[in-house]
C-alpha cells in the first residue's frame, strides 16, 4: 500500500542509522501475496514464485515478530505455508484467504510490538513499529490520522508519558482497523450479490483478522461471552455476515468524543448536501438528455459522497436504530453507484434526479440521527475545511497533483458556501488574505500557484501554517471557539449572585424565629429550601433535554435563548435596583410567615396546614433564584458547552454555601447589603456580555443589521467582554447597561420625590 511505504519513509526519515526497516518486508509481501492471488488462475509457477518472494521478506524480520508477538508470528508462517499450498493447487479462493490471515496476523504482531515499545518508553523502536501498520483508506475528504506519530515524537522528548503516549497510539490506529474492518464488512456483502466467491472469500478473512486486532477492545466492552461468540461468528462468514454487523452494533474499539460525533454528523449531512451541487455544474440537459460537460465536477460530486460514506461509516455502529444505520448504508450505495464512472458512461441521471434522491436522503439521514448529534456546530465546515487542506498537504507530497486540485478545490467550494459569507461582514481583510491563500497570492504563495508549479512539500508548509492561523482567526469571529475560564466566570458570577439573594431572604425569614418556642418552625422552612434545590436540578435537566431535542436549529435556538434569557435579566436588574421590588417582596414574605407562624393552634389540621405552609414559604422563595439561573445558564451552555458552565456554577455553589453557613451558623453580621449591590454591579457587567454576544449570533443568524465599525478589534475581547466590531453591538451592549443604571437613578429620584410630598403632607397636617 502506498500509504504504508510513506509510513515507511517517515520512520527511516528519523535520522536514527540503526532504525530496523520492518515496513518495507511487510510490504513486499503484502503485494507478493496480491499479485499472487491474481496469477493463480493463469500461471501456479508464478504464483507460487510470489508466495516464496512474500515467505523471504518475511523471513528478514521474522525474529522481531517472534520476539514480540510470538502468537501472531506462528499464524504468519502457517498462512504463509497454506498460500503456497493454494499456489501450486491453483486454489483462488484459498490462495486470497491464506493472504489475507498472513497480512492481518503480521499488523497483530506489529500492534503488539508497538504497544510493548510505547509501554517501555521506547521511541526508536516504537517508530519502527508504528511504520508496519496499516491506515484507513484516504480519499481528498479524509486526512491521514497522525496522533500515534506525535505522540511517539512527545515520548521521545518526554513531554509525553508511556501511559498517555499508550493511549493516543491505542486510539490512532485502531480507528484504522476499525475502518478497515467496515470497509471488509462492506466489500463482503457486495462481492455475496455480486457472486465474486474469491473476493469475498478474501474479504472474509480479512475481516476475522482485522476483528482479532480489535478484540480486547471488545471484550473490554462486551465481555468474554459475547467475543467468543462474535469470532465465532467471523470464523462462519460469509454466511453469518447478518449476526456479525447485528453484534458489532454499538461497539467502537477508540471511542468518539461527544464533539467528533457532532463534527462527523455535521460531515454526513454537509457532504452529502454539496453532492447535487457539484453535479449540477458537471451535467447539463441537451435535447432532454443528460450531458456530462465537466468531468471535473462530476468527480468533486463523488468525492463529497465519499466523504459523506466515510463520515457514516465511523458513526453507523453507534445509532441506536441499526436497521435505519443498514438502511442509510444501503441507499448511500445506491446512490455511489448512479453516479459511478460506468453508470455515467451508460446513462447519466439528470441534476434534478440526483438532487430528489440525495434531499431524500438527507430526510432520512435526519430522521435516523439523535437530536444530540444533529446540534449544529459553527466549527464543523471549517473542521471539514481543515481535513480537505490536510489532503492538500498529503497528495502534493505524494505527487498526485490532481488529487491536490480537487482537495483544494473542495475545500474553497465549502468556504465560499458559507464560511465567506459569514466574515466578510466582520473582517473584509482576513476574507481577502483566506483566499489568497488557497488561490494565487503571495505572501506566503496561493495553493492553486504552488499546486500549478508542483512545488516541491517544503514550499507548501509555510502556507498551510498560515492557513491554520487564518483559520483560528476565523473560528473566533464566528464564535466557534470560546474563551472557557470567562464562560465559567460568568457561571460562577450569577450562581453567586442568585444563590446570595436566596440566603438573604432565608435569613430574613427565619431571623424572627430564633426563640426556644418557635425554633421548631424553621425545619419545615429548611426542607422546603432542599425540595426547592432539588427542583432547580431537575428544572436543569428538564431544559437540557428540551434544548437537546431543539438542538438542530444551533445558532437560531441559541440567540432565541439567549434573547429570553437577557430579557429576564434586565427584569430582574430592574426589580433589584427598585427598592420597591425589595420591600414589596420582603414584606410580602414577612407577612405570610407571620400568617404562619402566629395563625395555628393546636388542632392537627391546623399544625399540619401550618407546616406545610411554611415548607411552600421557603421551597417558593428558593426556587424562584433556582429556576431564573437555570434560565440564565441555559444560554452560556450553548455557547460553550455544559462542562465550563458547571465548573463556574460548582464555584459560585462552593461561595454560596460558605456564605451561608456564615450567616445561620456562626451568626455572622456580614455586610448583606453591599454584597448584594456588588454582585448587582457584576451581574450588570454579565449583561452587557450576553447582549454583545447575542447581537453577534442574532447578525449571523440574519435576524440583525450588521454595520461594522471602522476600525477592527481583537478577538479577544469578543471571547471575553462579548465585545464585537459592529456598531449594533457595542450600542446596544451600552444601552443595556444604560438603561439598569439609569432605572437605579430613576428609582432613587422617584423615592426622593415621593418623601419630599410626604413631608410636605405631614407639615400641611400639621
Amino acid at each position: 500500500m502506498r500509504s504504508l511505504c510513506i509510513a515507511a519513509l517517515l520512520a527511516l526519515s528519523a535520522g536514527l542509522a540503526d532504525a530496523a526497516d520492518l515496513a518495507t518486508p511487510a510490504e513486499t509481501m503484502r503485494s507478493s501475496l496480491a499479485e499472487a492471488g491474481l496469477e493463480v488462475s493463469f500461471d501456479r509457477a508464478e504464483a507460487s514464485r510470489l508466495v516464496g518472494q512474500a515467505s523471504k521478506a518475511y523471513q528478514t524480520v521474522q525474529s522481531e515478530w517472534q520476539v514480540a508477538d510470538p502468537t501472531a508470528a506462528r499464524e504468519v508462517g502457517a498462512a504463509l505455508k497454506d498460500a503456497d499450498a493454494a499456489a501450486r493447487q491453483g486454489d483462488e479462493i484459498a490462495l486470497n484467504r491464506a493472504g489475507a490471515t498472513a497480512w492481518t496476523a503480521l499488523l497483530r504482531g506489529a500492534y503488539t510490538g508497538l504497544q510493548q515499545s510505547v509501554q517501555a518508553g521506547n521511541a526508536d523502536a516504537a517508530r519502527d513499529w508504528l511504520a508496519a501498520r496499516e491506515f484507513r483508506v484516504a480519499s481528498p475528504l479524509t486526512r491521514l490520522n497522525v496522533d500515534a506519530t506525535g505522540a511517539i515524537e512527545a515520548l521521545a522528548t518526554g513531554t509525553l508519558k508511556p501511559d498517555a503516549a499508550l493511549k493516543a497510539v491505542r486510539s490512532d490506529v485502531l480507528d484504522g482497523y476499525q475502518a478497515r474492518l467496515n470497509d471488509a464488512l462492506r466489500e463482503l456483502e457486495v462481492s455475496q450479490a455480486r457472486g465474486f466467491r474469491t473476493l469475498a472469500a478474501g474479504q472474509a478473512a480479512l475481516a476475522q483478522g482485522y476483528f482479532q486486532l480489535l478484540q480486547p477492545a471488545y471484550v473490554g466492552q462486551h465481555g468474554e461471552a459475547a467475543a467468543t461468540r462474535l469470532e465465532g461468528q467471523f470464523a462462519a462468514l460469509p454466511s453469518s455476515l447478518p449476526a456479525v454487523q447485528a453484534s458489532l452494533s454499538g461497539f467502537r474499539a477508540a471511542p468518539l468524543s461527544e464533539r467528533e460525533l457532532t463534527a462527523r454528523a455535521s460531515q454526513v449531512t454537509r457532504f452529502l448536501s454539496l453532492v447535487p451541487v457539484e453535479y449540477a455544474r458537471g451535467v447539463k440537459l441537451d435535447g432532454g438528455r443528460a450531458v456530462v460537460t465537466q468531468e471535473v465536477e462530476v468527480g468533486e460530486a463523488r468525492t463529497f459522497l465519499g466523504g459523506a460514506v466515510s463520515a457514516l461509516a465511523d458513526i453507523a455502529p453507534l445509532l441506536p436504530d441499526q436497521d435505519a444505520a443498514r438502511t442509510l448504508s444501503s441507499e448511500f450505495a445506491s446512490l455511489n453507484a448512479a453516479l459511478s464512472p460506468q453508470a455515467m458512461t451508460a446513462r447519466p441521471a439528470a441534476p434534478a434526479e440526483v438532487e430528489t434522491q440525495v434531499r431524500t436522503l438527507l430526510g432520512k439521514v435526519k430522521a435516523a440521527f439523535p437530536a444530540d448529534w444533529q446540534k449544529a456546530d459553527a466549527g464543523a465546515d471549517l473542521d471539514v475545511v481543515r481535513t480537505q487542506l490536510d489532503a492538500v498537504m498529503a497528495a502534493a507530497s505524494a505527487g498526485e497533483w490532481s488529487a491536490a486540485e480537487a482537495a483544494r478545490l473542495d475545500a474553497y467550494a465549502l468556504l465560499e458556501s458559507g464560511t465567506e459569507a459569514r466574515i466578510a461582514v466582520f473582517n473584509p481583510e482576513l476574507k481577502a488574505h483566506l483566499e489568497g491563500l488557497i488561490w494565487n497570492g503571495t505572501a506566503p504563495t496561493g495553493l492553486a500557484t504552488l499546486i500549478k508549479k508542483q512545488a516541491p512539500a517544503s514550499e507548501f508548509k509555510g502556507t498551510r501554517a498560515e492557513l491554520q492561523i487564518t483559520l483560528k482567526n476565523i473560528a473566533k469571529i464566528l464564535g466557534t471557539e470560546v474563551a472557557p475560564v470567562a464562560v465559567a466566570t460568568n457561571a460562577g458570577i450569577i450562581v453567586f449572585r442568585e444563590g446570595l439573594e436566596a440566603v438573604l431572604i432565608l435569613a430574613a425569614l427565619m431571623g424572627s424565629l430564633r426563640r426556644d418556642s418557635v425554633r421548631h418552625l424553621r425545619r419545615p422552612m429548611w426542607l422546603g429550601a432542599a425540595a426547592a434545590f432539588g427542583a432547580t436540578a431537575i428544572t436543569w435537566f428538564i431544559m437540557q433535554g428540551a434544548l437537546s431535542l431543539l438542538g438542530r436549529y444551533g445558532e437560531k435556538l441559541e440567540a432565541v435563548v439567549s434573547v429570553i434569557a437577557i430579557g429576564v435579566l434586565l427584569l430582574i436588574m430592574n426589580w433589584f435596583f427598585h427598592q420597591v421590588y425589595w420591600t414589596d417582596r420582603m414584606a410580602s414574605f414577612q407577612k405570610h410567615k407571620h400568617e404562619l407562624a402566629h395563625g395555628g393552634g393546636a388542632v392537627d389540621g391546623a399544625m399540619r396546614a401550618q407546616w406545610w405552609g411554611l415548607a411552600v414559604l421557603g421551597f417558593t422563595s428558593i426556587y424562584r433564584e433556582g429556576f431564573e439561573t437555570t434560565l440564565f445558564l441555559q444560554s452560556l451552555v450553548l455557547q460553550a458547552g455544559a462542562a465550563s458552565v458547571l465548573g463556574g456554577t460548582a464555584v459560585g455553589l462552593a461561595l454560596v454555601i460558605g456564605v451561608g453557613v456564615a450567616v445561620f451558623r456562626w451568626q455572622a453580621k456580614l455586610p448583606m447589603k453591599k454584597l448584594l449591590v456588588w454582585t448587582g454591579v457584576l451581574i450588570a457587567a454579565v449583561l452587557a456580555v450576553m447582549v454583545g454576544n447575542t447581537v453577534h449570533t442574532l447578525q449571523l443568524v440574519g435576524w440583525l443589521p450588521v454595520h461594522p465599525l471602522p476600525f477592527t478589534l481583537p478577538a479577544s475581547l469578543g471571547l471575553w467582554l462579548g465585545l464585537h466590531a459592529t456598531w449594533d453591538g457595542v450600542l446596544l451592549q451600552v444601552g443595556s447597561v444604560v438603561a439598569v443604571v439609569g432605572s437605579f437613578f430613576a428609582a432613587e429620584a422617584l423615592k426622593t420625590r415621593e418623601l419630599r410630598q410626604r413631608q410636605r403632607g405631614a407639615t400641611v397636617h400639621s
